[in-house]
């Protein structure tokens, strides 16, 4: 092994050790007290439900302007799409999401649902000049 294979070998596990610590801090910061579930359908926001606050199990399903469906179950701390008709059914492969910053997407019914923190606290988290 040569001199410049073992730079190269260096900076690419520091950019992977670089990169799984930056995912490891964005999930440990984006913890707080309350999850809050968006469902957004062709960009516009259908529903947020605060998934810490619910009590029971919910289902509802969302339907598209041509007549297509998405079952969605709604429980404590977690979501999922149970049913869907698009050919792929990637949304429904995707399971059950619990924590801020995951997200199910279904691109033939243009659903998309993720799951935000709520900010309990205001502190300034990044200032532009």
């Amino acid at each position: 092994m040569k001199k410049g294979d073992k730079v190269i070998l260096i900076v690419i596990l520091v950019v992977i050790i670089l990169g799984f610590s930056g995912t490891f801090i964005y999930k440990n910061y984006m913890k707080s007290s309350d999850k809050i579930a968006v469902i957004k359908q062709d960009g516009n926001v259908l529903k947020r439900i605060n998934l810490t606050k619910l009590t029971s199990s919910t289902e509802m399903t969302i339907k598209t302007k041509n007549g297509h469906f998405n079952k969605i179950v709604i429980e404590k701390d977690k979501i999922r799409i149970l049913d869907a008709d698009c050919p792929d059914k990637v949304c429904v492969k995707t399971g059950t999401i619990s924590q801020p910053g995951d997200s199910i997407v279904c691109l033939p019914h243009k659903l998309i649902i993720t799951i935000e923190g709520d900010k309990t606290h205001s502190e300034v988290d990044a200032t532009a000049y």
